[in-house]
């Protein structure tokens, strides 16, 4: 009775078609680290374990038609994270271009995050390869697309919270209240009257609160707003 072959998982054999050869001086099999097991599957792109089987989605709007992108197999965590943000950024910049697009693009851009880069970020980092992964690059986050589709939005976001904040803090000014005798200083002009008490002997002082009925032909009326309580009727007349 022939013995069993033990458990794999084995190197690609040299008559496979995606097999290309050991770099020279490299081992055509890595023992996985202490304490832990061989991988189920190995990476279809370098070759190294462990790895996981998903499928990185990728989408382009071309105003009318739409073309629906994707790449599945083994990957390890380098490789997967590699083809998951490149893929991922290119749909962030080519997938927005249509009535439909618009709308597929954050889908498909949901389930790559929520799918395979999840499975890809919980492998270890990978071992053994028969060939160097593919370059991770910078995290999505900091790549071009993205900022270019996060900053508008951002923007548009905090808007409304910062104009509410500006507001509150601004408030309503409480408009300057005068009596008769007092001294102002400003625009005399109804309606978009400012003025600003002052007093009569500072030398700023351009017009002085006098009681309605004297009012002469050069006065200027006083404005509801700045009239103290109890006041009625009052008037600016120039300082001589």
């Amino acid at each position: 009775m022939a013995t069993p072959p033990p458990p794999g998982p084995y190197p690609p054999h040299a008559s496979s078609p995606r097999f290309s050869g050991f770099p020279p001086g490299q081992p055509q099999y890595q023992q996985p680290p202490q304490g832990q097991h061989p991988a189920a599957f190995v990476c279809d792109v370098c070759g190294a374990q462990p790895a996981a089987r998903a499928t990185v989605r990728g989408h382009q709007g071309m105003i009318i038609v739409m073309r629906f992108l994707k790449r599945g197999g083994s990957f390890c965590r380098t490789c997967g994270l590699a083809t998951y943000r490149q893929m991922t950024s290119d749909t962030l910049l080519a997938g927005w271009w249509g009535i439909f697009s618009f709308f597929i693009t954050p889908v498909v851009v949901l389930s790559n995050v929520m799918g395979a880069r999840s499975r890809f970020r919980e492998l270890p980092p990978p071992y053994g390869g028969w060939r160097p992964p593919l370059d991770p690059g910078k995290r999505l986050l900091f790549r071009l697309p993205t900022l270019l589709i996060l900053t508008p939005i951002a923007l548009v976001l905090l808007a409304f919270p910062t104009l509410l904040v500006i507001g509150l803090l601004a408030g309503d000014d409480e408009p300057v209240r005068v009596s008769v005798g007092d001294c102002v200083e400003g625009s005399p002009e109804v309606p978009g009257q400012d003025i600003e008490a002052v007093g009569c002997d500072s030398g700023r002082a351009q017009y002085r609160v006098s009681d309605g009925d004297s009012c002469g032909p050069t006065d200027y009326l006083l404005s509801v707003d700045h009239w103290a309580e109890g006041q009625s009727g009052l008037c600016l007349s120039p300082v001589s």
